[in-house]
């Protein structure tokens, strides 16, 4: 930060309602409509079939079946008389059949296959794209792993697992009944626990997840036995961890300098992991040995808060040093207070009868009342991917990733989440099929890790900081390149296709032998605070260690905000300061070279292994001559366009015409998320687009209140905004939408009045009256050739809009 040139505040928007326009709908092909009467005939036969099983049936059986639909793209079931049971994938749709003959959906087939054309095109066009109908497998419930071992599973003599009941129900009441009754059904199963045990649960909207202890043979009945079919939607695998444990022995604490605390009035940010070893040296000045909790249950970890297997010791020092200097005389000056919410025991797992999402839950409710803003989830479920293939026929929103982000926007807090790491194992597999780095990022094997891809998290990837291998390393070489992705960082998307990661940090490297084998290395690994009081470091590789250093570099950034006289400082706006100040390592170099072969092979998806960069804290609240940051933060009544002055001065024409000048815009919102499987995921979506200053407000609020095509393309960009990268249709997809526009030739007309920034909010949920949605924006107006005297010019134009705002009122 800079006291001489402190942050600006943008001034209040204009606020303008969006009308709607019929969406346009893509026109069925002509073959399509051609091979109609056949698709339909096919169709019918299929439905018939189930028609007269369904009649065979007494109505307890009718209940239980659940019907598969297999489709080229996803199609509307309204009017049909099947109620899907979850929201469906590109590919396949679950649902129940609400009567006991499926006439409607016949109907409906038959104006499809007979219907009389309109405007060139059928009725029900939708079935077009239906390719079959046909009763559910038992295993369509599974998730991924269980698809793949069930064989093994039902042969074990225990099993432990999460499922997900489901209610058809309408009222609220009548639900939670349900969804009891269906507990005390599954409990009878267990004979008084000599066959299982059902544990912890938690209801949401008309479903409830629970954790399940059995004998493999009666988990084969829930799965099989038609009665649990429409009851028990989903089977979950527990959250598996990723562990570590090697220590450096060579190092002596003693030979170090001083330790010294954090300020008094510093941030805090909670470890939730392992727990850590307040013993240590390094984490000694640093941890508020008062906020050491443990959330275990069991008698010999309840009351003990420690670290046991070295986990959340050191992603709690760099958390607050973001790296330790070893060097003899050196001074490691702490910056950030620790917090540490021990939820893993001493095997690095959570306890068996625990939910995940209930212990984040009571993790969140306990320390935000002490003002904790950033909790940092090192965490991996190593058994749980993201990717399309991994959700098979229902799409999984993660419990565990909906309940961070329902925490996140209750208690406007920040997660720090990791996209998780690819094993040298894997790595070692992908050489050996001749998938060499970086292409093997491309690969569905190498998509995020749950909990990585929660919408309103920031979730973080890992940089390689070093080529420096240390010891025998004779004939082998590093994978990544200095400032080029860490081999085993995860790549996004995230739920719904948006940029994940956001942000990315130095985590380490791996080597590769010319055996083919690959292994981490200490000289390229991360240092880091011990679980023990000698040796008090060890080293390892991960995106674990890349988070703690953005969770440390957003602490600072909200300690600038709070010394510059910024105290009520959301979520929304700290996210948006973090992200606004990140950037690529520097051009033509091993980055490029990294983008350059990425687009080769998969155009764009780089942004999806790097997201936005690596974050500056310095750079987020530092405004100089030639650089002015404005801010923004309240709230946006969904269906309404908010419109911003954004000053970009005349002087830019002075400034040499063959240097860059830059603007960079992000937008973080906090929208409700789904709470079950049959809603779109975000209650709200916003837009944003910005238009130059020859371009006339008024036409700009015309364009922006009309609404759009919900899946437009990059063509949808109207041609007089300014071209932001990444494009619209990319970047709207997530909560945290940032975007770069840089400029050389700075033409007079450009800045005859002020830029407009449109921002527009979508109701998703067709609610009549929704609640207004928490939303920040920061705007970075950068002269890269140093000319221009911005800082000043831009001071002056926002207090004359400040000026005319309160004469207005």
């Amino acid at each position: 930060m800079n006291p001489d040139f402190p942050l600006l505040s943008l001034t209040q928007p204009q606020t303008a309602k969006r009308g709607k326009e019929r969406p346009r709908l893509l026109p069925l092909s002509p073959e399509k409509i051609q091979q109609r009467k056949e698709k339909a005939d096919n169709l019918r036969q299929q439905v018939r079939r189930i028609s007269r099983q369904l009649q065979e049936m007494s109505e307890e059986e009718r209940k239980a079946v659940l019907i598969k639909l297999e489709h080229e793209q996803k199609i509307n079931l309204s009017g049909t008389g099947l109620k899907p049971i979850a929201e469906s994938t590109q590919h396949f749709t679950l649902a129940v059949p609400r009567t006991e003959k499926l006439d409607k959906l016949e109907e409906k087939i038959e104006e499809f296959g007979e219907g009389d054309l309109k405007r060139g095109q059928p009725p029900n066009k939708d079935f077009a794209y239906l390719n079959t109908i046909e009763e559910a497998s038992p295993q369509d419930r599974l998730c991924q792993v269980f698809f793949e071992q069930y064989d093994e599973l039902i042969q074990k003599d225990w099993i432990i697992f999460e499922i997900e009941m489901m209610s058809l129900e309408r009222g609220k009441k009548q639900q939670r009944q349900e969804l009891l009754k269906i507990r005390e059904e599954i409990s009878k199963l267990f004979e008084s626990g000599t066959k299982g045990n059902l544990f912890e649960h938690e209801e949401i909207k008309g479903t409830c997840r629970a954790v399940i202890r059995c004998t493999g043979e009666v988990f084969q009945e829930l799965v099989e036995d038609r009665k649990w079919q429409t009851k028990i939607v989903y089977f979950d695998a527990r959250p598996a961890f990723e562990t570590f444990h090697q220590t450096l022995r060579n190092f002596s604490v003693e030979k170090l300098g001083e330790f010294i605390i954090p300020p008094s009035d510093a941030p805090m940010v909670c470890i939730v992991d392992s727990g850590v070893t307040i013993e240590n040296p390094f984490l000694k000045p640093v941890v508020r040995e008062d906020l050491i909790l443990s959330f275990l249950r069991t008698e010999s970890d309840k009351d003990n808060p420690n670290d046991e297997c070295g986990h959340g010791s050191g992603v709690a020092s760099l958390a607050s040093y973001y790296a330790l200097n070893l060097y003899q005389n050196a001074e490691n000056s702490g910056k950030m207070w620790i917090a540490s919410a021990r939820i893993l025991n001493k095997d690095n797992e959570i306890e068996d009868e625990r939910l995940f999402s209930k212990i984040l839950t009571e993790v969140v409710e306990t320390f935000e009342k002490i003002g904790i803003k950033i909790f940092n989830l090192s965490l991996q479920f190593i058994n749980r991917k993201w990717h399309e293939e991994a959700k098979r026929t229902i799409p999984r929103r993660s419990w565990i990733a909906r309940t961070i982000d329902r925490l996140s926007r209750k208690y406007d807090v920040v997660f720090i989440t990791v996209t998780g790491n690819i094993s040298t194992s894997n790595v070692k597999y992908y050489y050996g099929d001749g998938l060499a780095y970086p292409e093997y990022f491309i690969d569905d094997e190498a998509s995020i890790y749950d909990p990585g891809q929660a919408s309103l998290a920031i979730t973080v990837g890992s940089m390689s900081p070093t080529t420096q291998a240390v010891g025998q390393i004779t004939t082998a070489m590093a994978i990544a390149e200095e400032h080029q992705p860490s081999p085993f960082t995860r790549c996004g998307p995230g739920i719904n296709r948006e940029i994940k990661p956001e942000l990315v940090e130095y985590g380490g490297n791996y080597l590769l032998d010319q055996n083919g084998a690959v292994r981490e290395n200490p000289g390229m690994n991360v240092i880091m605070a011990s679980h023990q009081l000698t040796p008090a470091i060890t080293h390892k590789s991960g995106t674990s260690f890349a988070a703690p250093r953005v969770a440390h570099k957003m602490a600072r950034i909200l300690y600038d905000m709070q010394s510059l006289g910024f105290y009520d400082i959301s979520a929304s706006l700290l996210k948006a300061l973090t992200v606004n100040s990140a950037t690529y390592p520097p051009y033509y170099g091993n980055f490029d070279n990294f983008k350059q072969a990425m687009d080769e092979k998969k155009p764009k998806h780089w942004l999806n292994v790097v997201g936005y960069g690596i974050p500056d804290d310095i750079r987020a609240t530092e405004c100089d001559k030639y650089t002015a940051i404005l801010i923004f933060q309240e709230k946006i009544q969904p269906n309404t366009v908010k419109f911003f002055d954004i000053p970009v001065p005349e002087c830019l024409v002075e400034t040499p015409p063959t240097k860059v000048k830059r603007l960079t815009v992000t937008v973080v919102y906090a929208p409700e998320v789904q709470r079950w499987g049959l809603e779109t995921y975000l209650g709200t979506t916003l837009k944003w687009r910005m238009f130059r200053g020859n371009v006339d407000q008024e036409e700009v609020i015309k364009y922006m209140s009309v609404e759009e095509e919900e899946n437009d393309e990059e063509t949808g960009e109207n041609p007089k905004e300014l071209k932001f990268e990444p494009g619209i249709t990319l970047r709207s997809r997530g909560t945290v939408q940032h975007g770069i526009c840089e400029w050389k030739q700075h033409k007079p007309e450009y800045s005859q009045n002020c830029y407009t920034l449109a921002i527009a909010a979508y109701e998703k949920w067709n609610r009549e009256n929704p609640d207004p949605v928490s939303y920040a924006v920061v705007v970075r107006l950068e002269d890269t050739t140093q000319t221009a005297d911005v800082y000043v010019e831009v001071q002056n134009i926002m207090a004359q809009l400040e000026v005319q705002a309160r004469s207005n009122i």
